[in-house]
Formats: C-alpha cells, structure tokens, sequence
C-alpha cells in the first residue's frame, strides 16, 4: 500500500484559506491588482491541494483489487482512445467560445468578461466529460 504523506497538501489548504480570508479582511485596502492576484492563488492552491487531499482518502479506501482494475483501465488502449477522442471534440467546440471571450476580455479590460471566461472554461469540462462518455458509447 502507498504512504501518503498529507502534511504538505493540508499546509498549502490552510494558506489558501487564510490568504483568502486575508484578502477578503482587508477588501478595499488592497489595489484591485493585488486583490486579484491573492484571490486567484487563494483559488489555485486551494483546488489543488483540497484535490490531493481527496485523492489520497479515496486512494486508501480502494482494495488491491480495485487498485489494480484501475491501474489496467489508465493504460487501456480502449480507454485511452476514447480520451483522446473526447479531449479533441471538447477542445473543437469550445475553442471558439474561449477565443471570443478572452479577446472580449482583452479589449473590454475585464469585470464580468473575466467571470464569463471561468465560466467558460468550465463548460469546456463539462463538453470532455460529455464528450467521453458519447465516445465511449461509440467505440
């Protein structure tokens, strides 16, 4: 079985958090730059390290069978096509949307343009997920 070594991942969690906080506490104080910047690594670092975290909870809750079925399925010719597959159409229909609006945001300097590109990318997730699970069905 795998160690996993927690210390770090939670560290970084409690930064993002207080950085968070931090930001938020001192609101108008901080020039809008600096507020963005301490707000996005807040959103950054705490997504990743709240994610390993997750991950290694649920990488001691799996049997070695399961694990094993896992590690089959990553290197899965079938399956690594089918992501393939997935990631290509997601990226062909969305491309157009994160082009339009990053250069929306660039000529109209951001506020809500900066949101709509998020939320974007976002749904960029969403169509591979989507576009996995049709690929799937496909092949």
């Amino acid at each position: 079985m795998k160690k996993h070594n927690n210390f770090l991942p939670a560290l970084a969690l409690g930064l993002a958090v207080g950085l968070g906080v931090a930001a938020a506490v001192l609101g108008e104080r901080l020039s809008a730059p600096i507020s963005g910047i301490a707000f996005g690594l807040a959103g950054a670092i705490g997504g990743l390290s709240a994610s390993k975290l997750i991950l290694a909870h649920f990488d001691r809750t799996w049997t070695p069978e399961q694990r094993r079925e896992i590690e089959r399925a990553e290197r899965d010719e079938r399956n690594v096509a089918i992501r393939e597959k997935a990631a290509y159409s997601s990226w062909y229909w969305t491309l157009y949307l994160l082009w339009g609006l990053f250069f929306l945001t660039l000529i109209l300097r951001g506020g809500m343009y900066t949101a709509l590109v998020s939320v974007a990318i976002v749904l960029h997730c969403v169509f591979y997920m989507v576009n996995m699970n049709r690929w799937m069905k496909k092949l």
